[in-house]
C-alpha cells in the first residue's frame, strides 16, 4: 500500500485549513482576553482548561462509538462543523466568561472529530508507514497552524483589531468543513463487526498512557508561551510592539514545527517511535528553562525553535505509536482514551499553570512544567512499550 495516498492527503489538506482556523483564532486569543477584555492570567488557565477537559470527555466516548458504527465520517464532519461554530461565536463576546462558552464548544467539535480522524488515517497505511504518514499529516497540520497566525499577524499589524482576526478565520474553517466530507473515505468496510468491551486493550498502550498521562500535566497550553513572549520583550519594547513580537512568536514556533513533522515521523520509522517521543518530551522541558531565564530577542528565538520542534513531533509520534501497539478494530477506542487522557492532563496543567502564574510567578508554572516533562521523558526511554 503506498503511504502517500488519497485519505492521508486528503485528511492532512482538511487539517491544514482547521489549523488555520483555529491557530489564527488562538494565535491571539490569549492577548484578546488579557489585554482586550482586561482578564487576569488566571482567567487563560481557566478558558484553556475547562476547553481541554469538556474535549476529553466527547473524545473517550466518540473514540468507543466510533468503533461500533459504520457512519463514523459523518461524526467527523459535524465535529469539524462544531469547532467553526464554536469558535465563530467569539465574535460576539463582550466578558471573558463568555469565552469559555465558546471554547469549550469548539473545543468539543474538535474533540468528537480527532479520534475518528486518527483511525482513519492510520487505517489508510501498512504499519511500517504510520511514522510517516503521521508526520505528513502533522506537517500539513502545522503549515496551517502557520497560515493561521501569519494571517493574524498581518491584521493586527496593519490596524485591525481582534474581532477582524475571528471573523477572517472563518473561511478556512468552512473550507476544512467541505475539504474532510468531499474528498476523504473511510478505508474501513462499510459494515462493522460490535466490539466487546470485555476485549482489553494491550499492556504495551497502557505502559504508553502513563508516561502520556504525566507528561500532558506539564505541558501546559502554548498560550502561557505566547503570555511569557510578551513579557520578555515588554522592557525593551512598547506594549504595542511586545504584543506583535508575541504573535510573532507564534508565527515563528509553527513555522519550525511545520519543518520538522515529516523528517521526525521519518525519524521515527527509523529508529524507533518511543526514543523520539522522550526526545520531544525533553525538548519541551527545555522551552521551560529557556522561558524562566531568557530575556530578549535571543531567548524568543530559542523559545519559538524548542517549543515548534516538540508540539507536533509530540501529536504525531503519540498517534503513529497508538497505532502501531493497537488492532484496526480497536483504533477508535485506543484514540479516544489517547486524546481522553491528554485533554484531562490539559485541563490539570492549565489550571494548575494559571493560578501559579497568577498568585506566585511565571517562573514557578514554567519550572514545574520543566520538571515533571523531563521526569517523563527520562521514564518513556527507559521503559519503552513494544509494537506489536
Amino acid at each position: 500500500m503506498r503511504w502517500l495516498n488519497r485519505n492521508v492527503l486528503g485528511i492532512g489538506i482538511a487539517d491544514l485549513a482547521a489549523d488555520a482556523n483555529y491557530e489564527m483564532v488562538f494565535a491571539v486569543l490569549p492577548l484578546f482576553i488579557t489585554a482586550g477584555l482586561g482578564a487576569p492570567a488566571l482567567a487563560v488557565g481557566l478558558i484553556e482548561g475547562v476547553g481541554d477537559g469538556s474535549s476529553a470527555v466527547v473524545k473517550l466516548w466518540s473514540g468507543w462509538y466510533s468503533d461500533r458504527i459504520s457512519w463514523r465520517k459523518r461524526l467527523a464532519v459535524s465535529g469539524y462543523g462544531t469547532t467553526v461554530f464554536g469558535l465563530g461565536l467569539l465574535v460576539a463576546v463582550t466578558a471573558w466568561p463568555q469565552v469559555i462558552v465558546a471554547r469549550s464548544l469548539a473545543w468539543m467539535g474538535r474533540g468528537l472529530r480527532q479520534p475518528i480522524r486518527s483511525a482513519m488515517l492510520a487505517g489508510s497505511v501498512g504499519k511500517k508507514d504510520l511514522g510517516k504518514a503521521f508526520g505528513f499529516h502533522e506537517a500539513l497540520d502545522t503549515a496551517g497552524a502557520l497560515i493561521g497566525p501569519a494571517a493574524a499577524f498581518l491584521l493586527l499589524s496593519t490596524g485591525h483589531d481582534f474581532r477582524t482576526v475571528f471573523w477572517i478565520a472563518l473561511v478556512p474553517g468552512l473550507l476544512c468543513v467541505v475539504l474532510f466530507a468531499v474528498v476523504t473515505r473511510d478505508p474501513r468496510r462499510e459494515r462493522t463487526e460490535p466490539v466487546s468491551l470485555r476485549v482489553p486493550l494491550p499492556a504495551g498502550f497502557w505502559r504508553l498512557m502513563l508516561p502520556v498521562g504525566i507528561f500532558g500535566v506539564g505541558n501546559f497550553a502554548t498560550a502561557f508561551f505566547t503570555l511569557r513572549a510578551a513579557q520578555i520583550m515588554q522592557p525593551d519594547l512598547s506594549q504595542a510592539a511586545a504584543l506583535s513580537a508575541a504573535v510573532g512568536f507564534y508565527l515563528a514556533h509553527n513555522a519550525v514545527g511545520a519543518l520538522v513533522s515529516f523528517p521526525a515521523g521519518w525519524l521515527a520509522d527509523q529508529l524507533g517511535k518511543a526514543p523520539v517521543l522522550a526526545v520531544a518530551y525533553l525538548v519541551f522541558a527545555a522551552a521551560c528553562g529557556v522561558g524562566i531565564v531568557g530575556h530578549g530577542w535571543l531567548a524568543l528565538g530559542l523559545m519559538a525553535l524548542l517549543v515548534g520542534a516538540q508540539n507536533p513531533v509530540v501529536s504525531s509520534v503519540e498517534g503513529s505509536l497508538t497505532s502501531s501497539l493497537v488492532a484496526e478494530r480497536r483504533l477508535g477506542t485506543a484514540f479516544g482514551v489517547l486524546n481522553g487522557i491528554n485533554g484531562a492532563a490539559d485541563l490539570a496543567s492549565s489550571v494548575v499553570a494559571g493560578v501559579l502564574w497568577t498568585f506566585v510567578g511565571p517562573a514557578t508554572a514554567l519550572g514545574l512544567g520543566a520538571i515533571l516533562c523531563a521526569s517523563t521523558g527520562a521514564v518513556l526511554w527507559v521503559r519503552q512499550p513494544k509494537p506489536v
